[in-house]
C-alpha cells in the first residue's frame, strides 16, 4: 500500500501539537473556578471550560486517549477476524458455513447499534468501550480474509503444501497471511478512523468515558451549552477530531490500484 502523505500529514498534525501541549505545565482534571471560562491565551493556550480545566490539556489527553483505544480494537478485531476468516475460507465445510452466519447475524445489526447496546447494559469506561466495539468489529476483516483464503485454496503451492503434509497454521503464516495483509492493513486504517467516530459519538451521548476523563466526544457535548459565550470549548476538540479522522480515511485511499490478491509465495 502507497501510504498517502496529505493524509499521513493530516492525521499526525493533532498527533504532534497534542504531544507537545501534554509538556505545559499544569493538570486536565484540576478544577479552577476562578480561572472558568477564560479565552484562549498564552497560559491557556484554548482556554478554559466552564470548571476552570485547561482545554488544551483536556484536549491533548483526548487525543491520545482515542488512539490508545482504536488500536487496541483494531488490533484484537483484526488479529481476530483475520484468523478465523483465514481458516473458514482454507477449510470449508461445516466451519466455514456455521462462521458465516454467525457473521451474517452480526451484520444484521448496525455495528454503532450494538456497541450502543452493550455500553447502556455494561455502562462506560475505557475497557467496556474496547469490549463493545470489538464484538462485531472483527466481522469485516472476516469476510475480506475468508474471500482471499478461497482463492487461493485452489492454487497449486496450497494443495501441493496440503499433499506435502503442511498444517493449516503453517499455511496460514507461509502463503495466506502475505496476501491478505495488504487488505487488512487498508481495513485496520479505515477501521481506526471508525473506532474514534464511534468512541466519540457515544462519549457525546453520555454513554462513553466518564468524566472527569476527558473525551473529545464528551467536550464538544459540553461546550454545547456554551457555544455563544464560549465557543472554544467545542471549536477545537472539533478540529482535533475532523483531521484525525480525515487523515486517517484518506491514508487508506492508494493512488495507484495494485493486485492485492495474488503475491509469489516465497
Amino acid at each position: 500500500m502507497r501510504l498517502n502523505k496529505t493524509g499521513l500529514s493530516l492525521f499526525l498534525l493533532p498527533v504532534i501539537i497534542s504531544g507537545l501541549l501534554l509538556l505545559l505545565p499544569g493538570s486536565a482534571t484540576e478544577v479552577n473556578m476562578q480561572e472558568r471560562l477564560m479565552p484562549p491565551s498564552w497560559n491557556h493556550p484554548m482556554g478554559t471550560d466552564f470548571l476552570g480545566r485547561d482545554v488544551a490539556k483536556r484536549v491533548a489527553l483526548g487525543v491520545f486517549i482515542s488512539l490508545a483505544l482504536s488500536f487496541m480494537v483494531v488490533a484484537i478485531t483484526s488479529l481476530l477476524g483475520t484468523a478465523l476468516g483465514s481458516l473458514s475460507g482454507m477449510v470449508g465445510g461445516v466451519l466455514d458455513e456455521v462462521l458465516m452466519r454467525a457473521v451474517d447475524l452480526l451484520l444484521a445489526f448496525p455495528g454503532f447499534l450494538l456497541a450502543l447496546t452493550f455500553v447502556a447494559l455494561l455502562g462506560g469506561g475505557f475497557w467496556n468501550l474496547i469490549l463493545a466495539l470489538s464484538f462485531s468489529g472483527w466481522t469485516s476483516y472476516c469476510r475480506l480474509s475468508r474471500g482471499i483464503a478461497i482463492k487461493l485454496r485452489e492454487e497449486d503451492f496450497i494443495t501441493s503444501s496440503l499433499a506435502l503434509g503442511a498444517s493449516y497454521p503453517w499455511i496460514f503464516l507461509h502463503h495466506t497471511l502475505p496476501h491478505v495483509l495488504p487488505v487488512i492493513r487498508v481495513q485496520a486504517t479505515v477501521s481506526m478512523a471508525g473506532v474514534i467516530l464511534a468512541e466519540s459519538s457515544l462519549s457525546f451521548l453520555g454513554l462513553g468515558l466518564q468524566p472527569p476523563t476527558p473525551s473529545l466526544g464528551g467536550m464538544i457535548d459540553a461546550g454545547r451549552g456554551f457555544l455563544l459565550q464560549a465557543p472554544w470549548l467545542s471549536l477545537f476538540p472539533g478540529l482535533f477530531l475532523f483531521f484525525m479522522i480525515m487523515g486517517l480515511l484518506m491514508m487508506a485511499e492508494e493512488k495507484k490500484p495494485r493486485d492485492l490478491f495474488f503475491v509469489k509465495p516465497s
